[in-house]
């Protein structure tokens, strides 16, 4: 599968632990989480949400290096709105704005040796994320692996911004989650793209 991610530094993973804490680590683990997303737009949005950017010119102020990242998902558990029950959570704690269930769930399976998982975006419903337990290291993106913890990466934009037209479509803090909504009344959310026009990003 072919991931995505937002980061400033000179690879795209971790070897070690972030102490800043994710809706998925705590910030005392031993071992690094990692953070990726399905849908190229994930990177951005949960840049936006995460700094609260929401308005046009402090879109057009941002200024970051994204990512594309090859990963093998046959190992990864599949963690939705559907089967949280069977992981002993609510389906609404996959993207409530308070992330504790999540954090237990994600230590019980680190516990179990499980190398990561797929669960939904809070940060723009419809689409999803991956999350990684343990080390990985970014490695060039047209060789094979080396070893277990290397993952073909690739920048695909260095002082890259959001396109304003996402703004509409991230899910705030605060604000209700429309994938969540839809999957309560029986229904599923199909991702709608943004605006694709220029105008709004030529300012």
């Amino acid at each position: 599968m072919i991931v995505y991610r937002q980061a400033t530094f000179g690879n795209p993973l971790r070897t070690e632990p972030g102490r800043r804490a994710g809706r998925y680590h705590t910030g005392s683990e031993t071992s690094p989480t990692q953070y990726l997303c399905l849908h190229p737009l994930g990177p951005f949005a949960e840049f936006i949400r995460g700094h609260s950017v929401r308005l046009p010119d402090q879109v057009l102020r941002v200024h970051e290096r994204t990512w594309a990242l090859q990963l093998e998902q046959d190992e990864l558990l599949e963690v939705g709105f559907d089967n949280a029950h069977e992981f002993g959570l609510d389906a609404a704690a996959l993207v409530d704005d308070d992330p504790t269930r999540c954090q237990e769930l994600a230590n019980e399976l680190r516990a179990a040796d499980i190398p990561g998982m797929v669960v939904p975006s809070a940060a723009l419903p419809g689409t999803r994320n991956v999350v990684l337990f343990g080390p990985r290291v970014g490695s060039p993106y047209l060789l094979e692996p080396v070893s277990a913890i290397d993952v073909p990466a690739s920048i695909t934009a260095h002082d890259g911004r959001p396109i304003v037209s996402l703004l509409e479509l991230v899910r705030f803090r605060g604000d209700t989650h429309a994938g969540l909504d839809a999957w309560q009344r029986g229904d599923h959310l199909e991702f709608d793209e943004p605006d694709w026009e220029l105008a709004p990003e030529m300012r």
